[in-house]
């Protein structure tokens, strides 16, 4: 996985983060067809964007970590226990390196943000975002 600096994490976050919000905008009851298709524009810009980029592997990784949390929680909350014992026992290079460390904690607060679809002050805090700084 290539190397990436870490402002460019930063806004990879960053656009993470709106991009879910979007997604999420997407499940109000009062949504009209022409909300629904710009959100599902704006969502696949982000991904073109990113997929198209340098930074395309750390995009999908963050993606993945994402859609896993959404779709097994219980498993992934064993594999994270199980990524930090061992990063515990052989230090942090063990398995993932930081940047994927931190996408994983990053997808897990938004995927729990998404089941309980608490409105969320993204100005305020983004998750994950500071993790591992």
């Amino acid at each position: 996985m290539s190397t990436i600096h870490a402002e460019h994490e930063e806004a990879m976050r960053a656009e993470f983060f709106a991009q879910a919000q979007l997604a999420r905008n997407a499940y109000r009851s009062d949504i009209t067809d022409a909300e629904l298709d710009r959100i599902y524009r704006d969502t696949a810009e982000y991904d073109e964007r990113w997929f198209g980029g340098p930074y395309a592997e750390h995009w999908a990784f963050l993606s993945a970590s994402y859609d896993d949390w959404q779709q097994r929680p219980k498993d992934m909350r064993r594999f994270v226990a199980d990524v930090e014992r061992r990063r515990e026992l052989y230090g942090r290079e063990f398995g993932l390196t930081d940047v994927q460390y931190r996408s994983l904690h990053q997808a897990r607060d938004l995927a729990c943000l998404d089941h309980t679809r608490a409105p969320v002050d993204h100005t305020q805090h983004h998750p994950g975002y500071e993790r591992g700084r």
